[in-house]
């Protein structure tokens, strides 16, 4: 992968199509370390467009609408307000013995 600079968007959708293929079965270990590699890289960029996006939300210099930077931080803001609303399942907890165990 070369150093380009990528949207959120688009950073977003090649972390996905990295995670499909690091679980194929039939992906060497030195191409998943390559994809690994690439991994990290994209996901530095996006929390640079995150901090970014939080910085201009919190009033610092803002982006003229519609720019990539703009677009960017507005769809980084929403994935950062999805994944702090997600909860994860929780078991419940009973305190009753297994059914059968007598």
């Amino acid at each position: 992968m070369t150093d380009e600079s990528y949207s959120f968007a688009t950073a977003r959708t090649r972390l996905e199509e990295i995670v499909t293929q690091v679980r194929k079965k039939d992906t060497s270990l030195e191409k998943s370390l390559d994809l690994l590699e690439e991994g990290v890289r994209l996901a530095n960029q996006c929390t640079e467009l995150i901090d970014h996006a939080d910085w201009e939300a919190a009033g610092g210099a803002v982006s003229e609408p519609g720019t990539d930077a703009s677009v960017a931080g507005v769809e980084a803001i929403e994935l950062k307000e999805n994944l702090g609303s997600a909860e994860e399942p929780t078991a419940e907890v009973t305190s009753d013995p297994p059914v059968g165990s007598d």
